[in-house]
């Protein structure tokens, strides 16, 4: 675990996000970007844009003052190492999700977990597109996966995350059963975009909207098959799958934990937030029914049996608020 900022440290990251997030010119922007991309292609690097020059090819035009790159928890520190090469400024802003690098003061923001636990995983790697930029082609998430992480990221300080998922929604063209597969990474958050964006007279199948709606509430009517976590080592007994490594990352253990969650029949994925120690787990969040939360503590337990799991999930009595009108 890193060591805990000071004041000073974080006022002084402040002052800098502002910069980074306020005062760069296109030009040097797209200078920087271009420079970014070939350095990290160069190395055979895998990654895709998720910010605003993504959302700009796939959605809305929108000024922008940074670049985003999506990469898997294993390039990071190697993308590090090639941009610092490269003559860009780097720092390790937080270990568990983001790394920064900086060129003729162009941010660019390494980042491998998004908000909702998503990763850059073979699923979204393998639905990256290639889109024309400056007159060459780069690397961008694909529109569904596009909307599922600014639906997870969406928060009132940041409702340019809203706004982008409904621009790339109003396009078109989606695929919307892989956008309902990776739905399950905010599932709730999606449904409401759905719900608004159909709202707003934007072309959402109604089957889509009814199809999440019923995976979110209500219960499941078959038990899954076994799920492959990209995250997990593959091992040769049984004893051993029993068995936490010793080398696993905090981040590749909830990573591993996360899937499990949203991938299981049972729970549906209750917005469950796991935070991972040297010694423990705790699962925190609201679930609907006891059975829920005991598949809670079942998933956990069978991914990480060394540690101790602190199973802090409430369940939720939902009542009719007063003076509810009833449809009939």
């Amino acid at each position: 675990m890193g060591q805990k900022k000071t004041r000073e440290q974080e006022m002084a990251e402040t002052v800098r996000d502002y910069h980074d997030h306020n005062l760069t010119d296109m030009i040097t922007l797209n200078r920087t970007l271009l420079a970014a991309i070939e350095a990290v292609e160069e190395s055979d690097i895998c990654y895709a844009l998720i910010g605003g020059v993504a959302v700009k090819e796939l959605g809305r035009p929108r000024v922008t003052h940074d670049i985003d790159l999506f990469v898997k928890p294993d390039d990071a520190e190697h993308i590090l190492a090639v941009l610092q090469a490269k003559g860009f400024h780097i720092e390790r802003r937080d270990p568990f999700w983001l790394y920064k690098a900086w060129r003729e003061e162009v941010l660019v923001d390494i980042i491998f977990k998004s908000s909702g636990d998503i990763y850059f995983d073979e699923e979204v790697r393998s639905h990256v597109r290639r889109i024309p930029y400056q007159g060459r082609f780069i690397n961008a998430i694909s529109p569904e996966d596009f909307i599922i992480i600014k639906s997870a990221a969406h928060q009132e300080d940041n409702p340019h995350h809203w706004h982008d998922a409904l621009a790339v929604i109003t396009q078109g063209n989606l695929n919307w059963d892989y956008l309902l597969k990776r739905a399950k990474h905010a599932p709730r958050r999606v449904l409401s975009l759905l719900i608004y964006a159909q709202s707003n007279d934007i072309a959402v199948p109604t089957e889509v909207i009814q199809k999440l709606y019923r995976l979110i509430f209500e219960p499941p009517i078959y038990v899954s098959p076994q799920v492959i976590h990209p995250y997990q080592e593959t091992r040769t007994n049984k004893e051993e799958e029993s068995t936490l490594h010793e080398k696993d990352s905090y981040i590749y253990t909830k990573g591993r934990i996360m899937e499990a969650l949203t991938t299981d029949e049972r729970i549906a994925e209750h917005d469950i937030k796991i935070i991972v120690t040297d010694t423990s787990i705790v699962a925190k969040g609201e679930v609907f029914t006891e059975e829920q939360r005991e598949a809670v503590d079942e998933v956990v337990s069978k991914i990480a049996p060394s540690l101790d799991v602190k199973n802090q999930v409430n369940v939720r009595v939902l009542t009719p608020p007063q003076g509810s009108e009833a449809i009939g």
